[in-house]
């Protein structure tokens, strides 16, 4: 456990070339992710590329990715761990609790961003609740699943000596809150009858699944490259849990999110209704099938499935790469199925486009998608230098009370 700013300063000062490199890239993504704020604070959503037509843009899909990244973290690695007591998992815990507040509050700020004005927004939230609504619903859990993440990583920096009842209770609710979450997540799509694509109820457990994926994938890839660097992490994680448990699990959640996502397109395809058929045609047979396919499905799911089922290919690099094709093939994932429901036209109005609306990303909102990853970078960053995130809950327990174990046959005079 190590909760002082002396860890941060240390790390700072025995920092080489490549980790000022580092915090520079990470400085210019802010600065660029300002501009964005700013433009869109001053001048309001006019200067984001979303239209009468097609109300959510990239900032939406953005906010979908980091959530359901926090998400799948939480309910795939974490919680076997914390509540299933599947002890193969616990050198990811601290690191993934951490990992899963920072995508939360990093969604969260792309959304708040993206709202044009969110000092007006934030208090309607709080004074004009609407109960029958899954997006309020939502708000109220990931706040619930926020709460419980920073209890649940206060226990384990502050008080690992806290009762077994305890720490199974805040993992139950980080465990229960982002399922629930993540279903209503699913259900502002899913009840949107006239965005047929979305598919109804199915969303949430298309986005749930898909979620898990993503977050494996995360907190892979952000296991092995600091594992390349630290001392520590080469130590507390095994070669064994990240090229075999988690490459397999990554392989496994490759293959079934695949399936899904084909059993949805077919069926989307040779849909007999005609909206629903057309968004599939335009989002798979037309230019943009280009990235939908190209990106989401052979990048991010065919070819770490197809590196995952080789054990050859099942080695640290290997892992690190089928992890990031994941996150990159995930992005553009989202921006498909956000996109994909609002790419027909509800109505034939002269002054609109008919029958297919289109959407491009403006300058803004990739500015803010920048800071959003530049935000997670620096989070993370700085948690990583306060705190010692290859602790394993227990392990200090084990650490002070084994000495004293020892330590009284030898001084004592009974024997």
């Amino acid at each position: 456990m190590s909760g002082s700013t002396g860890t941060l300063s240390g790390a700072l000062e025995d920092a080489g070339p490549r980790y000022y490199a580092w915090l520079a890239a990470v400085g210019l993504g802010l600065l660029i992710g300002l501009y964005g704020v700013l433009t869109t604070f001053i001048q309001g959503t006019v200067t984001l590329g979303i239209t009468d037509q097609v109300p959510w843009g990239v900032l939406i899909s953005t906010y979908v990715f980091f959530a359901l990244l926090s998400t799948g973290i939480c309910i795939g690695v974490t919680s076997l761990a914390s509540v299933f007591g599947m002890e193969e998992y616990e050198p990811l815990v601290k690191r993934g609790v951490v990992l899963s507040l920072i995508t939360l509050a990093s969604g969260g700020l792309v959304i708040m961003a993206g709202l044009g004005q969110p000092l007006r927004a934030i208090p309607q939230m709080l004074l004009s609740p609407n109960p029958s609504a899954p997006m309020w619903w939502m708000i109220v859990l990931y706040g619930i699943y926020g709460a419980a993440l920073v209890a649940e990583f206060s226990i384990l920096e502050w008080r690992p000596g806290v009762s077994k009842q305890v720490k199974l209770g805040v993992g139950l609710v980080a465990l229960i809150a982002p399922i629930l979450a993540g279903g209503m997540l699913g259900a502002i799509f899913g009840t949107a009858e006239v965005r047929p694509y979305y598919g109804g109820m199915f969303a949430s457990v298309y986005l749930l699944v898909t979620a898990i994926l993503s977050g494996v994938a995360l907190i892979a890839a952000i296991t092995i490259i600091e594992r390349k660097f630290s001392s520590s992490t080469e130590e507390a994680v095994s070669t064994e849990l990240l090229t075999g448990t988690l490459a397999k699990y990554l392989g496994v959640m490759a293959g079934a999110v695949l399936l899904l996502t084909a059993l949805r397109y077919l069926y989307g395809l040779t849909a007999t209704n005609e909206a629903l058929a057309l968004a599939h045609q335009e989002m798979l047979l037309s230019g943009h099938g280009l990235w939908t396919i190209g990106l989401g499905v052979v990048v991010g799911l065919v070819i770490p499935l197809a590196l995952m089922a080789s054990p050859k290919a099942r080695t640290m690099n290997g892992v690190l790469g089928a992890s990031v094709l994941v996150l990159v093939g995930m992005f553009a994932s989202r921006l498909e199925f956000v996109m994909g429901g609002q790419v027909v036209a509800l109505t034939n109005d002269p002054g609109h486009q008919f029958p297919i609306a289109a959407y491009a990303p403006s300058a803004v909102e990739l500015a803010i998608v920048v800071m959003g990853v530049a935000l997670f970078a620096l989070l993370y960053t700085v948690a990583r230098g306060l705190f010692d995130l290859d602790a394993v809950p227990g392990h200090e327990t084990e650490m002070t009370t084994e000495p004293d174990a020892v330590a009284k046959p030898e001084g004592s005079d009974d024997d």
